[in-house]
C-alpha cells in the first residue's frame, strides 16, 4: 500500500468506527431497557403480592362479619 494514497481501507476506518460506536450505543440502550424491565417486573410482583394479601384479609373479614351479624353482608350488596 502506498502511504501517499491510503486507498479504500483507510477511508473505511472512520465508517467502521462509526458503525462500532452505533452498535455499542444500541447495546447500552438495550441493557438499560433490560434493567428497567426487570425493575418493573419486580414492582409488579410486589404489587400483586400486596393485592393477594389484601384479598385474603377481605375474605377473612367477611367471614368474621357474618359470624357477628349474618345480615351485615346483605347491607353492602344493596
Amino acid at each position: 500500500m502506498n502511504p501517499a494514497n491510503p486507498g479504500p481501507r483507510m477511508a473505511a476506518d472512520p465508517l467502521t468506527r462509526q458503525l462500532a460506536d452505533a452498535q455499542q450505543q444500541r447495546i447500552r440502550q438495550t441493557e438499560l431497557a433490560l434493567v428497567l424491565s426487570e425493575r418493573m417486573v419486580a414492582e409488579n410482583l410486589a404489587l400483586s403480592s400486596r393485592i393477594r394479601s389484601a384479598r385474603q384479609r377481605v375474605v377473612k373479614s367477611e367471614g368474621l362479619l357474618t359470624k357477628i351479624d349474618p345480615t351485615a353482608l346483605n347491607q353492602f350488596a344493596q
